[in-house]
């Protein structure tokens, strides 16, 4: 028990060092004016995904490339049905006409081009493709910035390049100590790893976009709301992935079918954006999407 109680208090401390890194971002972004989704898309995104790059680099690094993989598609998986979906039963939102045809889209072809690649190379990820996901990755923030123009961003924190960096410091070796804790009480239980990395630290690591994400909701700029959690995604699996990739050849056939269905979780969504009233996500998708998940969850234990 000493182990889950530490591996919770570093995650939270982990999800606080997030959110100061995110104050930083935002505030960064307001300086050098840039538009609302794509400092969601980016700089936020980056500043939410931190906790799962840091855990997932050093899973890897200690020899536990199954923890980083789950972790990974467990935390795409969980921003894309879970976190939309409860967004939806506080605040319905509405979606643009950009986010419908180009930004959700983009996504889709991301994740759908590098599950394609990882086929094609029998579901071996080597740095040869981690350095392929990185260039996806530039694609889609080069259409992230091509795409949205509009510039309304608000922030009452100060930028300090110093606190950023403490916040970064802070976020490497909660990590750590979340990560050591999280493997000797998996080891302690005989629980799989991959069961960790898909519930406990997917569900903890993404803790952060949904804090973030219904706070900028609720001021009404759904636009940095929605450019975090898409933008989260797309890091989640180009980024993460390849840092890691860097470190060890990542086997993704065990994984497969989860890869899958978050690439069929994120066509529902756009399915519930098409048809939902004047592309409103409302309680009812939202419900859906949570019943997605809940789909998951069915799967996993089957």
């Amino acid at each position: 028990m000493p182990q889950i109680l530490l591996a919770i208090l570093s995650l939270l401390f982990l999800i606080k060092s997030a959110e100061i890194f995110i104050e930083q971002s935002i505030a960064l972004a307001k300086k050098i004016r840039i538009s609302s989704f794509l400092i969601g898309f980016t700089l936020i995104a980056l500043g939410t995904s931190l906790p799962d790059l840091v855990i997932s680099t050093y899973s890897t690094m200690t020899g536990h490339p199954e923890i980083a993989i789950s972790t990974i598609l467990g935390s795409a998986i969980v921003k894309s049905s879970l976190i939309l979906g409860i967004l939806a039963l506080f605040s319905n939102y509405k979606l643009s006409e950009i986010d419908i045809k180009r930004n959700i889209p983009t996504n889709l072809i991301m994740f759908s081009s590098f599950f394609l690649i990882i086929l094609l190379f029998g579901f071996k990820m080597n740095w040869i493709i981690g350095i392929v996901a990185v260039i996806l990755l530039i694609i889609a923030i080069y259409l992230a910035k091509h795409n949205n123009h509009t510039i309304t961003i608000a922030s009452k924190t100060r930028f300090n390049v110093l606190i950023l960096l403490v916040s970064f410091g802070l976020l490497i070796f909660s990590g750590k100590i979340c990560v050591d804790n999280i493997v000797l009480f998996a080891e302690s239980y005989g629980l799989a790893k991959t069961t960790v990395g898909y519930f406990i630290l997917a569900i903890g690591t993404s803790i952060p976009e949904l804090i973030t994400s219904l706070a900028i909701i609720k001021k009404g700029n759904l636009q940095i709301g929605l450019g975090n959690i898409l933008g989260s995604t797309i890091f989640d699996i180009l980024l993460v992935t390849s840092i890691s990739s860097f470190i060890t050849t990542l086997d993704f056939k065990p994984f497969m079918e989860e890869f899958l269905f978050l690439i069929f979780a994120t066509v529902i969504f756009i399915l519930f954006a098409i048809l939902g009233k004047k592309y409103y996500i409302s309680k009812k998708e939202g419900i859906g999407l949570i019943l997605l998940y809940i789909l998951f969850i069915i799967v996993q234990m089957i």
